[in-house]
């Protein structure tokens, strides 16, 4: 009897040793902070806390090249925060957080577990051109006496032939160079 004990007593321990793994994803971002705030808006409007792509199924995507609708969003320069003369123009480059897609023109997403492959974002300036990952925009004229809105529409591009369902996820840093 106490033989058979011990052994239910070890396969019971044997049972809550067993484990599972997992993955925790962890998001966040430093920055420098730079010499004047730009906020991210809705053009015209208030700030954006993130600027939404729309929900898709995977039967919508069926070949490489399709695009997605556009989505407005604009750079808001201030000249209550930001110092403006009259005169005064910027140009803005995005890099890409998570690199340039195999052709060089289209900013990844976050991949790995949970995210849906075979897409990649666009990013369109004011003139209709699409700006590749560190390439500089048009410049925008800015107002000395008002916030000045800098007009720019992204979009999701398939890379792939077909897309995996999963989340839409990515992050573009932004330089503002005011001269």
């Amino acid at each position: 009897m106490k033989r058979m004990l011990a052994l239910l007593a070890f396969g019971l321990g044997c049972n809550t040793a067993m484990a599972n793994t997992g993955i925790i994803n962890f998001e966040g971002t430093v920055s420098p902070g730079g010499t004047c705030p730009i906020n991210v808006v809705t053009p015209g409007g208030p700030n954006l806390p993130k600027i939404y792509l729309g929900d898709f199924r995977t039967s919508d995507f069926t070949a490489i090249g399709q695009k997605t609708p556009l989505q407005r969003f604009a750079l808001r320069v201030d000249p209550a925060t930001c110092t403006i003369t009259a005169g005064d123009v910027a140009a803005v480059k995005f890099s890409a957080t998570y690199g340039a897609d195999p052709s060089g023109k289209l900013y990844q997403l976050q991949s790995g577990v949970d995210y849906a492959n075979g897409l990649a974002l666009a990013i369109i300036d004011k003139s209709s051109t699409q700006l590749d990952p560190d390439a500089e925009s048009v410049e925008y004229e800015l107002s000395d006496k008002h916030p000045t809105d800098m007009n720019f529409t992204t979009r999701l591009h398939t890379t792939a032939a077909s897309v995996t369902e999963g989340h839409i996820a990515t992050s573009v840093n932004f330089v503002v160079d005011i001269r």
